[in-house]
């Protein structure tokens, strides 16, 4: 068998005589390549596209970075998804003494391990998570390295934080783990950017070993996880060049412990220490050995051993503004019970943009039947509540829970739209499924509930789609949850495509955002020419959680296709001292088509080129016409250098500018 890197050199010369257009060309090459030196070898084995692309030269990169370059769609809206998963926590219900929701999967003690709430450990983002041994700061490396390593422009950054009720957790957990979530982001910076915003390939290639050697991924893995534990905790006044060629010298004697193993390289110790949401002693006491008390438990020691309490959230936020990568929005998962004022505070001041809730249903007799805890009043509080705080709303919604039909569903969703008190910005879809260790599979196996089939959840979906209105965007149509662990329910991984062909058969044309952005637009019609000389600016006016809204969208209405837009908001409350009677809130501005590096224009991109201005533009002229002289922004903390150029000032969590 030839040297690793042999066979990189042997497949690059190969890719150069035949240009290969396709995925299924480029693998026939390297299995080629591959049975040469071994015909043995399965295509599991074969090198990674990341592998070839960072054993090319930079000139052979540039050429070659279509081919390699997988999944466009995580960076074709402008920014790169980050997906991070939180502690196995338990759920609010289940302190109380209630229990979970009837149709939730997972949690400490589950059916399918110590596993974060509402997940199974077998999503994408759940794995990561776990070998990252759900530490933030690793996890924002592993999948930053993987966009640098598929050719992407990472350098708009999304935080999404997942694993349940973020907002039940400690406060001192949320904003540790937001923390290190955002130094992360500053450190890849400094250990990978040029002083120009240019990627030290050489760098990247060194630390993260690259071309990887076949049959040792474990073990480079705990390497880089262990170089990383070392950076860590490093305050925000080090020079990345004094620590020198550290990795070449640093002690890799104990990787295989590296997950024990904290910052500082203290072994963590099992103190127990008073768990947080007011948690009595006597139910500790009661249920001492519990997995829900014991993974409070577990996290309160985890979290003594690993905060480092000199480096500030603040701090760190700051110095994100000017970072090479830069988090520019930041989405927390949550349940409306634990989306009020006092939550929508603490993720103001985390750097919360979007918050997504779990409505599940408009019906409060299923609400009560799937043990939710919560009523549609609640859900209705929350949403106008996040609204005049600034917050973009993200709502779920499940079909086919108990107690509901096809009709029933289908006017939730419609409601969700007519109804002025919910409106959500955007919308997931997730038909109920029944997985094992819920209250559900046990109705299920006696024969009381039957979920929706996979034809059943698209139609209902495809109809759904005709009340969607041009302001939203149905971000999902199902769980990222293999169906190999539901035990009923939908049982296609490509719901989507489904949909999409049933709404071809019937006609039924989507006006959301995600179905008219540029970026899919183009995807899905490579041939055609855009011409930005017809892009029009658009306003939608409509009443909202008791205020109104105005969609001001840059379109091209000829091709029906969305380049960006601006969600400006006149609150019904004022429910922050930055906020007076006279602001306009700015919740949202985008910018679609592929990312642009920051300060960069690039030929393939619709960034940085005015759009963004312009709509900033006219959403004053609104707010002045309408008597408003203060426009304030919910910016994301890397997106604050942007608004700082057109004239705005941080005012405590928000920028701001007298109009």
């Amino acid at each position: 068998m030839g040297s690793f890197k042999q066979i990189c050199t042997e497949i690059l010369d190969e890719i150069k005589k035949n240009n290969p257009k396709t995925q299924l060309q480029l693998n026939q090459i390297k299995l080629k390549i591959l049975g040469k030196h071994n015909s043995e070898r399965k295509l599991s084995h074969t090198p990674k596209n990341a592998d070839i692309y960072f054993a090319a030269s930079e000139d052979e990169r540039q050429n070659l970075k279509e081919l390699l370059s997988l999944k466009p769609v995580r960076t074709i809206s402008g920014v790169a998804p980050i997906a991070l998963m939180s502690e196995p926590y338990p759920c609010p219900h289940t302190i109380k003494g209630i229990g979970p929701c009837t149709y939730c999967p997972g949690g400490p003690g589950s059916a399918f391990g110590d596993v974060p709430q509402s997940y199974t450990g077998t999503e994408p983002s759940t794995r990561r998570a776990i070998r990252n041994n759900y530490d933030p700061y690793l996890i924002v490396f592993n999948r930053l390295e993987h966009y640098i390593a598929m050719g992407k422009v990472a350098d708009k950054a999304e935080i999404i934080i997942q694993g349940g009720t973020f907002t039940f957790f400690p406060k001192a957990y949320q904003e540790c783990f937001v923390k290190y979530a955002f130094k992360a982001m500053n450190d890849f910076s400094r250990l990978f950017f040029n002083q120009d915003g240019t990627l030290d390939v050489l760098k990247f290639k060194k630390f993260f070993e690259l071309p990887r050697i076949l049959n040792e991924d474990s073990n480079r893995t705990k390497k880089i996880q262990q170089k990383l534990l070392h950076i860590k905790n490093l305050d925000l006044n080090y020079n990345i060049v004094d620590l020198g060629n550290f990795e070449d010298n640093f002690d890799f004697s104990n990787i295989d412990d590296v997950q024990s193993v904290n910052a500082s390289g203290d072994t963590q110790k099992n103190e127990i220490t008073m768990p947080a949401q007011n948690i009595s002693l006597n139910v500790i006491e009661n249920k001492i050995e519990d997995p829900s008390i014991l993974a409070i438990k577990n996290l309160q020691n985890k979290l003594k051993s690993e905060d480092n309490k000199n480096l500030l959230l603040r701090q760190i936020q700051k110095e994100n503004e000017t970072a090479f990568i830069r988090c520019v929005g930041l989405t927390i998962e949550t349940k409306s019970d634990f989306g009020k004022l006092y939550h929508g505070n603490l993720m103001l001041e985390l750097g919360c943009t979007r918050v997504e809730i779990g409505i599940q249903s408009i019906y409060d007799e299923v609400l009560e039947a799937t043990n939710r805890n919560n009523t549609i009043a609640d859900n209705i509080e929350s949403i106008r509540i996040l609204k005049d705080l600034g917050f973009k709303i993200n709502a779920h919604y499940m079909p086919g829970l108990p107690l509901t039909t096809k009709e029933m569903d289908l006017t939730g969703i419609k409601t969700l739209f007519e109804n002025p008190d919910y409106c959500p910005d955007m919308l997931k879809i997730y038909p109920c499924m029944v997985m094992e260790g819920t209250k559900l599979y046990d109705d299920w196996k006696n024969g009381k509930f039957n979920p929706l089939t996979t034809k059943e959840a698209a139609e209902i979906i495809a109809e759904a789609k005709r009340f969607v209105p041009k302001w939203c965007r149905i971000m999902r149509v199902q769980r990222d949850i293999p169906t190999y662990v539901t035990a009923s329910g939908v049982d296609r991984t490509n719901l989507r495509q489904y949909v999409e062909k049933i709404c071809k058969e019937k006609d039924i044309k989507c006006k959301c955002i995600r179905c008219r952005e540029i970026g899919f637009y183009l995807k899905n019609n490579r041939q055609i020419k855009i011409d930005t000389n017809n892009i029009q600016t658009t306003i939608t006016e409509y009443e909202a959680s008791l205020g109104k809204e105005f969609f001001i969208a840059a379109e091209d209405l000829e091709n029906d296709v969305l380049f960006g837009f601006c969600r400006l908001r006149f609150p019904s409350q004022f429910l922050r001292p930055e906020i007076t009677q006279n602001s306009a809130l700015i919740r949202e501005l985008h910018v679609f088509s592929a990312a642009a590096q920051i300060g960069r224009k690039s030929e393939d991109s619709f960034q940085h080129r005015g759009i963004g201005k312009n709509l900033l533009a006219k959403a004053e002229e609104i707010a002045k016409q309408n008597g408003k002289d203060k426009m304030v922004v919910i910016s994301g903390i890397g997106a604050r250098e942007y608004f700082r150029k057109l004239g705005y000032e941080l005012e405590g969590v928000y920028m701001v500018k007298t109009l």
